[in-house]
């Protein structure tokens, strides 16, 4: 009768392996004691190159070949049976991860095989079929799919159809309070939406309230500031005070920013300028604001724009001005000057 062999659990496997381990060390533990001892014995026997009459202290000195006592006692091991089983442990662990990730790609791949034929009726497709009051699907409300004509339907459909209208006919009084609170609630949904575009209705309408307000503020301060503009020039050209003295403030400069503020503030002396507010667009937008559109508007344009440089004209303004200009403002007035008679340049041949 032939051998069984039976196969050996993890712990018969680590005792075999440490036995084997232990039987080849003490082997080659009975073997260096055997050769230390044949060396002892015939010192002379392992070298042929030896001579007879080497001394006694040559006797003891060990040959190229000889080791130390020692060596067969470090040569000794103990095996880690604890590493051993670590490292079993861990394979057989690596081995059902593997199988577990290749189970999980063929149910993966069942699932979405399966889901290809899934089929979910048009009914519970969508929670908001559901009623809340009568815990039943789309029997209730389904006025879209009752207005259809049976004769195009499918059996899906047509089954639909049977249902809805039964259930409108076996529940006719929670039919109706359905609908009741339906209407209720549409109610509520267009008076919310009436109340929302009557709010941002009314909110445009103050919105736009007070941008004519500001419009026509700014219309009101262009207007003054222009006649002011006028009136000072008038009484510039008028001033017959030989020894008046005048400031750079006090030139009329035609831009809105050198212009009083409304008629509270006439009698406030005039705002100080810097040359930069002298631009040919702040010019522009104070004399002559609006775009020419016919040959009428385009000649009031020139001639407006033609009077104000012969006002601001260098050597004009030096030869009536300049010598009653206070002598600390001569120089920066005679800059705007020049700044102002550029600009001009600019928009007559625009």
């Amino acid at each position: 009768m032939p051998k069984i062999h039976l196969k050996r659990t993890p712990q018969e496997e680590i005792d075999r392996r440490a036995r084997k381990r232990a039987k080849r060390e003490h082997g080659r533990h009975t073997s260096s004691n055997k050769r230390r001892s044949e060396r002892e014995l015939s010192p002379h026997a392992h070298r042929k190159w030896a001579s007879d009459d080497e001394s006694e202290s040559d006797d003891d000195t060990p040959g190229p070949g000889a080791r130390p006592s020692s060596y067969a006692q470090s040569s000794s091991y103990e095996p880690d049976y604890e590493s051993i089983r670590a490292e079993l442990e861990e394979a057989r662990f690596r081995e059902k991860m593997a199988a577990a990730f290749d189970d999980d790609d063929r149910l993966d791949s069942l699932e979405a095989r399966m889901n290809d034929y899934a089929h979910v009726p048009e009914r519970w497709r969508s929670a908001s079929h559901t009623s809340a009051s009568t815990g039943h699907g789309s029997f209730a409300d389904n006025d879209d799919l009752l207005n259809l004509d049976p004769a195009q339907m499918d059996d899906e459909e047509y089954a639909e159809w049977i249902r809805s209208a039964m259930y409108r006919k076996t529940h006719a009084k929670e039919y109706a309070e359905e609908q009741e609170r339906k209407a209720r609630r549409e109610a509520r949904r267009a008076e919310e939406k009436a109340r929302r575009a009557e709010t941002a209705r009314l909110a445009a309408q103050a919105e736009e309230e007070h941008r004519r307000k500001k419009r026509q503020k700014e219309v009101r301060r262009f207007e003054f500031a222009r006649a002011d503009y006028d009136s000072r020039w008038k009484a510039l050209l008028l001033l017959s005070d030989a020894d008046a003295v005048l400031t750079f403030a006090d030139i009329p400069w035609p831009v809105l920013a050198a212009q009083r503020r409304s008629e509270r503030h006439a009698n406030d002396p005039p705002p100080v300028i810097s040359l930069d507010a002298l631009s040919a667009e702040e010019i522009a937008v104070f004399l002559v604001p609006d775009v020419p559109k016919d040959e009428a508007s385009k000649k009031n344009r020139k001639e407006k724009l033609r009077e104000t440089y012969l006002r601001f004209h260098p050597d004009k303004f030096e030869g009536r001005f300049m010598r009653r200009i206070r002598e600390r403002d001569q120089e920066k007035t005679r800059e705007a000057i020049g700044v102002v008679v550029r600009a001009l340049n600019v928009l007559m041949d625009a």
